[in-house]
């Protein structure tokens, strides 16, 4: 498997970055206890060197062009598999100048120190992302005035995909397809948080939100689910694979699969649930650990948020960019290939990923374990 093509499979989600990272510690490309070091290490602090710590897949020049252009030499990356083995390495002593997290862990990163308040007047971009994401909690904390303290750059959904032949005509599009008795055996999820958002969401809770009381009837309706589910599924080659055999007919998924599924010719929707299809939305956010200029931590934002590098993510990635010119930028049957072509209306009734009440998200994982060991 060549590097654009494992790049591909990260992005199309046909791998998590989690087995992306492990298969590379596997392959000897990292050592699954340590940083990917794309270049060589500062020598000493050297403050001519931007280090970003990020993601598998974005490691790449299309998203720092003007940063390259202008400087002539690309950023250091090293890569993390998951949020919070991010964190946990930043609050070790892992020096970087900026990470990528989503609007679902600033305020948590921020509580633990390892952020900067971002001053957009530095950012050129920054006049054009989407308002909806300029006021995301997450993007801007309360607890500090509404400063911000993540500049949004990629996003994308999470819904369900069903096949329409196998339901009436007139079917109504609702997060309550995952829990319907009627298709046990027919239903596959994902033992993560993205299942335990649309069991909220379908039992009119939103997750966001919720109390440790309402978390309770979330867990029982995990519980109920469980015995209607035929597979929990772990990357989304095994949904395409069910659902184009015939296996099942409903999963939680992502916005890309339903796209490569019609691809393929298998007659698949993916739905927008009455109670709203939930976003995701990531970006970036200044280290408090960083040594760089601040002139190349805004250049390296900046890049990232232009409209060239938010056409890029579109075409090859399949996600949904903070700047509303990129998507000028991209055909219109290619947006509506992916389910982009009214965002606005998409951003209107979506629900948002954020982080929810304090400590919440350690109850999430606590009860998504607790009903996959049956407890």
């Amino acid at each position: 498997m060549n590097i654009r093509e494992f790049r591909s499979r990260i992005a199309n989600h046909d791998i998590t970055r989690r087995q992306a990272y492990r298969a590379m510690a596997a392959v000897g490309i990292v050592s699954a206890a340590q940083p990917v070091i794309m270049r060589p290490a500062r020598a000493g602090n050297d403050p001519a060197e931007l280090m970003s710590f990020t993601w598998a897949g974005y490691d790449i020049p299309e998203f720092a062009v003007s940063y390259i252009a202008k400087h002539g030499v690309s950023p250091q990356y090293s890569l993390f598999s998951g949020q919070g083995e991010a964190s946990e390495k930043l609050r070790a002593g892992f020096r970087a100048d900026v990470a990528h997290p989503c609007s679902n862990n600033s305020r948590l990163w921020f509580d633990k120190g390892l952020t900067k308040a971002i001053d957009t007047s530095r950012l050129s971009n920054w006049a054009d992302i989407w308002p909806e994401l300029d006021t995301l909690e997450g993007v801007r904390l309360p607890q500090q005035n509404n400063q911000v303290y993540l500049a949004p750059a990629d996003w994308g959904n999470t819904s369900i995909c069903y096949r329409p032949d196998m339901y009436p005509a007139d079917v109504e599009e609702s997060w309550t397809m995952i829990l319907d008795p009627e298709r046990k055996g027919r239903i596959t999820v994902n033992a993560e948080t993205d299942n335990l958002a649309g069991v909220s969401l379908a039992i009119g809770i939103n997750p966001y939100t919720m109390t440790d009381e309402q978390l309770a009837l979330v867990k029982q309706a995990m519980i109920e689910q469980r015995e209607l589910v035929r597979f929990y599924w772990e990357s989304a080659t095994e949904i395409a694979q069910a659902m184009a055999g015939g296996e099942v007919d409903v999963a939680v998924c992502w916005n890309e699969t339903a796209v490569a599924l019609k691809k393929e010719g298998v007659p698949v929707k993916f739905a927008y649930p009455k109670e709203g299809i939930i976003m995701w939305v990531c970006g970036l956010v200044i280290s408090s650990s960083g040594e760089a200029d601040e002139s190349l931590i805004y250049d390296f934002i900046d890049s990232w948020m232009s409209p060239e590098a938010g056409a890029f993510l579109i075409n090859d990635y399949g996600y949904g960019h903070s700047n509303r010119k990129s998507f000028d930028l991209v055909p219109p049957e290619r947006l509506a290939e992916l389910g982009l072509s009214d965002v606005k209306g998409m951003m209107n009734t979506a629900i948002f990923s954020t982080e929810g009440p304090v400590g919440m998200r350690d109850k999430w994982r606590q009860t998504i374990e607790d009903v996959m060991l049956g407890t």
